[in-house]
């Protein structure tokens, strides 16, 4: 018995010094989740931290037996997991709204393929590594942006909720991979109203919706349209 009062003292220390730290970190979650949302200009709330903040306010008094299960790792979490949904989040918004005045007509193949080149932009070394970055680049330089949208007023017009919602759950699927549309290694587009300069420069990967894709040529593919031009 005598061996067992230290042995309880420690599981009780242990309990209560988790049960701090938990408080603590849902407690940095409420503070972090209201400085965001006061921030934060997104058409739509973030799903992710909108959770969140429900379980730290709601979790006590919630009756779902599955989402207590759920919301029971943010017992885990640190500061670097509410930046990195944070961060995920920005980019999901980010490629939605390229989705949105990009494509917004288009059916969801047309939508994914505006969403593809994003993405490739991103892995691509002539271009930032992340999603915001590739699609608000030049916005704010005088040599004029990547994407028209971002520099030509059509962002003084709020998303109408139905198209923002469709936008975004295609972010969403290009995001996870989940997707079977095919433009290659595409790094630039146009709709089919329009023939840009640098189009003879690029070779085409497809065609899909009212959009052309382009990627850009190898050395030897370069060489053969010099040869043809």
């Amino acid at each position: 018995m005598a061996l067992m009062v230290p042995f309880m003292l420690n599981i009780t220390a242990e309990r209560a010094a988790t049960q701090l730290d938990n408080s603590s970190w849902q407690a940095f979650a409420h503070e972090f989740l209201e400085n965001e949302t006061a921030k934060t200009a997104s058409p739509v709330a973030p799903d992710a931290l909108t959770y969140a903040q429900n379980f730290v306010n709601n979790g006590k008094r919630a009756s779902m037996t599955q989402d207590l299960q759920i919301m029971a790792s943010l017992e885990t979490f640190t500061s670097s997991h509410f930046l990195t949904a944070a961060s995920q989040e920005k980019d999901l918004n980010c490629l939605g709204l390229a989705i949105y005045y990009e494509a917004r007509s288009e059916p969801l193949s047309g939508q994914l393929a505006v969403a593809q080149v994003v993405l490739n932009r991103v892995r691509h070394p002539a271009y930032p590594d992340n999603i915001c970055d590739v699609v608000f680049e030049g916005s704010t330089r005088h040599t004029g942006c990547q994407f028209t949208f971002t520099c030509d007023g059509s962002m003084a017009i709020t998303p109408r909720r139905a198209g923002w919602q469709r936008s975004r759950k295609a972010a969403i699927h290009a995001m996870l991979g989940m997707s079977d549309v095919t433009i290659g290694r595409a790094t630039h587009y146009h709709t089919v109203a329009v023939r840009p300069y640098w189009s003879s420069t690029l070779l085409r990967t497809a065609n899909i919706g009212t959009h052309i894709f382009y990627r850009f040529p190898s050395r030897r593919e370069k060489a053969l349209l010099a040869a043809a031009a």
